[in-house]
């Protein structure tokens, strides 16, 4: 077990939440190789955006808008109704109650003719035309929140080389009064990778950010793994953090590497 190897450099392991979600998130994108469905552009447009995140529920149109696939349209519809089909999207519909005017979703199961308000509880009848309204899986909402779009894509960008026959995410170690978190820890036929995995960073903070990966770089070394540093941040990675990453032997992922590699 990958657990193992960290318990027996005298680390402290505890497996977070987010771990779970990571691994749960998995089938509802359709399985660890088909997650390059995150390299399409417009699909992590849309899972970058705040209110989906939030659980927001929108048409079809709606997140048409959100992720601009323009001339990928056809691309983007297979893909919406793959996550659909897969239950990482809901669909249903958002409906305004006649009576306390509350705008609610509610799941296409939930559907009759007679809808009964969540609010005000009183019955109204379903509107004779109404799109569909598709809302994120409460799993996937959480898994985005956790950092999952850096994640997976470090995941799947691993698996194009080797094939992965154990991973971990979410995993808190402590060592002599100091706790930090492993986003991803891996066993790949070649070898044992462990990932530091940042959608975004601040570029005024890397101090903290070199510290951080430097406690990275120690654990790593200690259990004979591969040190790397993934991001999707949009900018250009700043030149001193760079040589940071050279000079301490750690691969760097950026996000055109993740997305075109």
């Amino acid at each position: 077990m990958l657990l193992d190897l960290l318990q027996a450099q005298g680390y402290t392991v505890k497996e977070r939440p987010s771990g779970r979600y990571m691994r749960g998130v998995v089938p509802l994108l359709g399985g660890q190789y088909a997650l390059d469905i995150l390299r399409h552009e417009p699909i992590l447009r849309l899972f970058s955006n705040a209110q989906v995140r939030k659980g927001r529920a929108f048409t079809l149109k709606q997140l048409a808008q959100i992720a601009t696939p323009n001339a990928a349209m056809p691309q983007f519809m297979q893909h919406i109704a793959q996550l659909t089909r897969q239950g990482a999207f809901i669909r249903g519909y958002r409906l305004d109650c006649p009576t306390c005017d509350l705008d609610t979703w509610y799941a296409l199961d939930d559907i009759a003719e007679m809808v009964r308000c969540q609010g005000c509880r009183i019955p109204f009848q379903l509107p004779l035309e109404l799109d569909f309204a598709l809302r994120p899986n409460r799993l996937l909402m959480e898994a985005l929140k956790s950092g999952a779009l850096t994640v997976l894509l470090t995941l799947y960008h691993w698996l194009q080389d080797s094939p992965i026959t154990l991973w971990q995410s979410g995993i808190e170690v402590s060592k002599h009064g100091i706790t930090t978190d492993i986003d991803l820890l891996a066993q790949r036929e070649d070898g044992l990778y462990l990932a530091e995995c940042k959608d975004n960073f601040d570029v005024a903070a890397l101090d903290t950010l070199q510290t951080q990966l430097q406690i990275g770089k120690t654990i790593a070394d200690a259990i004979g793994a591969n040190y790397v540093w993934a991001t999707l941040y949009e900018g250009d990675i700043p030149v001193s953090l760079g040589e940071f990453c050279t000079a301490n032997h750690i691969l760097l992922l950026p996000r055109q590497t993740l997305l075109h590699p």
